[in-house]
């Protein structure tokens, strides 16, 4: 039996075994990186001649699944028009008033 790491080689010139070979470099980093797991796939399509011959057409896709780091939530609040603001827009500022009074007051 002829191994499939032969017949991939092959397929191509070896573009699918540089193809598979970088997808799965660029997993292995991420998985480095986030400590998540991710995944490669590697199909292949056998395909018959029509007329019966011993001809195969082969189909390879290469796919994978890069983990990446997921951002915590954050917190926004909604004014009248819905635009999403990172302080309330209804809550009036502690300190504001004071501040600039307290200023006014000194000069």
């Amino acid at each position: 039996m002829r191994p499939i790491t032969d017949v991939l080689r092959e397929y191509r010139n070896g573009r699918a075994v540089d193809l598979a070979s970088q997808e799965f470099c660029l997993v292995n980093e991420a998985v480095s990186e986030t400590g998540l797991k991710g995944e490669i796939t590697i199909k292949i399509k056998v395909t018959p001649a029509k007329d019966g011959s011993s001809e195969r057409s082969l189909q390879v896709s290469i796919s994978s699944k890069i983990p990446r780091p997921e951002l915590p939530a954050a917190v926004f609040f909604a004014d009248q028009s819905g635009d999403l603001h990172r302080t309330d827009p209804a809550q009036r500022e502690m300190f504001k008033d004071t501040a600039s009074d307290a200023r006014a007051g000194s000069a």
